[in-house]
């Protein structure tokens, strides 16, 4: 029986990236192809649940010596100056991973670290910051290794145009671009939405002080996440501004659907969930005409793209007291269905299917 072997980043839940790689490997095993998953570390619930769809586990036992996004950093730097890690079976391997330097048959590029720390930097609290300069000939060097396990792989996928253009400016042809996917059956928008706040993910990439002059002009801002060590003092104490912290997942649909609109000011975003899970639910998004949610976000059709945090700024205000045509929300949602589960692993099933017969 032919098998396809992933390669994923260490595995605390099925979610982003992961989640690709266990509905990819699920469409796989329906067609009568084996599975396995290569990762650095397993939680024994996620095993489970690979394992009740057929998908074979194979850990590493790389440990992260801290929890959070700052445990998955560390095994990504401390892999990538190590070197090159040399896995290999008789199957076609994808690597879904930015922490395993595995060359492979596909590599699905998701960005550069080093590019994402770069323009994090600029938000960075000074001792961050400092700690970053300190490190920066570690993380060139991890991101180097990166790039030679993507330039040895036989083919490469990237999950925007964004990075796909990152990747082509270093002189390794992309083959195809194939966005993750959104569940839409789940994000969906809810009748008669209240829109008597505008919606905000606070994360690593988030641009606190545009949220700040935001709030300081009246807009009523509700916001979720919690993945920032740095949050500021000033932002949970703000009259206008709701903080939730980590919220669930039913949470997170109610809060999408009934947002006037969200608004996601980023530093660095090669694709974004947060624009394409706001417009599954039927909101408008106000963001940055960059990166990843320039391309997912259409100006003046499912949301408003503007070029700076000034830009942004005047247009929240714009919005929040004059509002907009309520027929974006129902393209806003026609727009999300480009990115539903069915399509997006039909066009890797079918992508990855020519490239290996090819």
């Amino acid at each position: 029986m032919p098998c396809i072997t992933l390669v994923t980043d260490g595995i605390d839940g099925i979610v982003g990236p992961i989640r690709v790689a266990y509905l990819l490997g699920s469409a796989f095993i329906r067609m009568g192809i084996g599975v396995n998953v290569v990762s650095p570390y397993v939680g024994d619930e996620v095993r489970r649940e690979f394992g009740q769809v057929g998908i074979k586990v194979v850990e590493l036992g790389i440990k992260p010596w801290l929890p959070g996004q700052l445990g998955h950093l560390l095994i990504w730097l401390m892999n990538g100056l190590r070197g090159l890690i040399n896995y290999s079976d008789d199957c076609v391997s994808i690597n879904l991973s930015f922490e395993l330097p595995i060359p492979s048959t596909i590599f699905y590029a998701q960005g550069y670290v080093g590019d994402l720390l770069r323009d994090l930097s600029r938000e960075f609290p000074m001792h961050y910051r400092l700690g970053y300069y300190v490190a920066l000939p570690l993380i060139s060097a991890a991101d180097s290794t990166y790039h030679r396990a993507l330039s040895l792989s036989k083919y490469v996928i990237a999950n925007s145009r964004y990075s796909a253009e990152s990747v082509e400016s270093r002189g390794v042809r992309v083959h195809a671009v194939i966005n993750p996917p959104i569940d839409t059956e789940f994000f969906k928008p809810t009748p008669n939405p209240s829109q008597d706040y505008v919606l905000t993910y606070v994360g690593k990439e988030t641009q606190f002080s545009v949220l700040r002059a935001i709030a300081d002009a009246g807009v009523k801002l509700v916001a979720f996440g919690s993945k920032v060590p740095w949050l500021p003092r000033w932002f949970t104490r703000h009259r206008n501004i709701d903080y939730r912290g980590r919220v669930s997942d039913e949470e997170l649909v109610k809060l999408y659907a009934n947002a006037r609109f969200t608004v996601f000011p980023f530093t660095h975003e090669p694709f974004g969930y947060v624009p394409v899970e706001s417009m599954a639910c039927g909101t408008p998004v106000l963001t940055y005409n960059k990166q990843g949610p320039g391309e997912t976000v259409i100006n003046n059709e499912t949301g408003w793209l503007v070029s700076n945090p000034d830009e942004l700024v005047k247009m929240a205000v714009r919005l929040w007291e004059g509002g907009y045509d309520e027929s974006m929300r129902v393209r806003a949602r026609e727009r999300a269905t480009a990115f539903s589960v069915p399509r997006v692993i039909n066009e890797w099933v079918n992508t990855v299917s020519g490239l290996i017969k090819g």
